[in-house]
């Protein structure tokens, strides 16, 4: 069993599949119209960025993922939305031992989906192995060191992840869920056997100040990039740009952003608009979204 990763699909759902699945439909619906499939969310192993989820924190998500989206490459975008989870299981693997030294302990999750001309081709990639690897979304509460238990959020403890102090590899312990906001396909997960996409937050702040900020930053950079776009080609429409630069990575959009306002510069005197702009720019500005 491997984290991160859609496990089975099914012909039909059972009976009592379809009864939970029916719970989130506005009618009901048969055995043949829907396609079910199971997926790992995530797991109590470390991940790339030094942090795991702590096995009660597992029982948490797992009441909060049902009824949770499955969308594309955690896009905010309701049309990437695919199938919806109905049911969700924390699951030990007694035969296995992280690397903590606790007993592998995952997340799993079925999902189902409508089927539909639309869904047939989503379906069959799912079956044949190329719609596999998945990550999660959620907000968790306590994000503390391995080492000592310091939340590193609110205090720097000195514990650096992937160091080993008196034998023991630190890692960043993820525990009290609160929020479990979609599951998403992914090329390239985060984790080593699951991509997780983890927010902390404190008090009533639904992510870090710095994922804030960066949110804004790219969400600012993507309407630069869709300006300067509309600005080179002309008859392709201001919505139509933007939803093609929504869809670019920080990088990407940093790459286009500065070729096309080298070619816009060519038609446009840019600078002293672009001047103008940052000399009127106002505080509130930066939360525009």
């Amino acid at each position: 069993m491997q984290n991160g990763y859609v496990l089975k699909s099914a012909a039909k759902p059972q009976k009592d599949d379809l009864e939970k699945i029916n719970r989130y439909t506005r009618r009901p619906f048969s055995a043949e119209e829907v396609y079910t499939f199971k997926v790992v969310l995530c797991d109590n192993e470390v991940d790339r960025d030094g942090e795991r989820f702590a096995v009660q924190a597992l029982d948490g998500l797992a009441e909060l993922f049902c009824g949770k989206s499955g969308i594309f490459n955690h896009s905010m975008d309701a049309a990437t939305q695919s199938a919806r989870i109905y049911d969700t299981a924390v699951e030990v693997d007694s035969g296995r031992t992280t690397s903590c030294g606790e007993p592998y302990t995952c997340l799993t999750a079925k999902a189902y989906m409508p089927r539909t001309q639309g869904n047939r081709d989503l379906i069959l990639e799912i079956d044949s192995g190329i719609k596999k690897e998945v990550s999660v979304g959620c907000s968790m509460g306590e994000a503390v060191c391995s080492i000592c238990g310091t939340d590193r959020r609110r205090k720097d403890c000195g514990h650096l992840n992937g160091e080993s102090y008196h034998g023991k590899r630190c890692c960043t312990v993820l525990k009290k869920p609160l929020d479990a906001y979609e599951w998403s396909f992914v090329a390239v997960p985060a984790q080593r056997e699951a991509g997780v996409t983890k927010s902390c937050r404190s008090g009533g702040s639904a992510m870090s100040e710095e994922a804030l900020w960066g949110q804004k930053w790219k969400q600012k950079l993507a309407q630069e990039t869709a300006k300067y776009f509309s600005l080179v080609c002309p008859d392709v429409t201001a919505e139509t740009a933007d939803r093609m630069m929504q869809g670019l990575s920080p990088e990407e959009l940093e790459k286009v952003e500065k070729s096309l306002r080298m070619q816009a510069g060519r038609h446009v005197p840019l600078e002293p608009q672009l001047m103008a702009d940052r000399h009127t720019q106002t505080e509130d500005d930066e939360f525009r979204i």
